[in-house]
């Protein structure tokens, strides 16, 4: 019977990526479950607390599709940091496109992203502020 020995290298990625998962599913986790409520007297744009329930399921899902193509990548046995690589490209590239599919649009209707920074005007500003916080409650929610 063989043994097959990971290299000390992947043993540690590996290590590694498990302490960032933990870490980042604790955190998560806390945001989720104590997620601070707006300051008083800050406006919340309730457009973007529907569209912060709508997202999020649809990052569920992407993230599941970056797992899944990770565990695929192990299937056709490449080595288990390709693996992981595989599922970070693919939680970056897929949460990247369901965002500007998503919820780009909507925020572009206060600030264009042409816009340059210095163009913002103190009302697109806290229109747009506005819509983060909404967009924040709703994924919290």
């Amino acid at each position: 019977m063989s043994r097959r020995v990971i290299s000390g290298h992947d043993l540690a990625l590996v290590l590694a990526s498990a302490i960032v998962a933990g870490i980042a599913t604790a955190a998560v986790d806390e945001l989720i479950h104590v997620a601070p409520k707006p300051l008083a007297g800050r406006p919340v744009d309730s457009r973007f607390v529907a569209l912060g329930h709508a997202y999020l399921p649809q990052l569920g899902k992407v993230y599941a599709g970056a797992w899944e193509n990770g565990a695929a990548a192990l299937d056709a046995g490449k080595p288990i940091p390709d693996a992981l690589e595989s599922v970070a490209q693919a939680w970056t590239a897929g949460r990247t496109a369901a965002f500007d599919r998503t919820v780009e649009p909507e925020l572009d209707k206060i600030v264009p992203q042409t816009t340059k920074d210095a163009d913002v005007t103190r009302t697109e500003r806290a229109a747009l502020a506005a819509a983060w916080r909404g967009l924040a409650k709703g994924l919290a929610e």
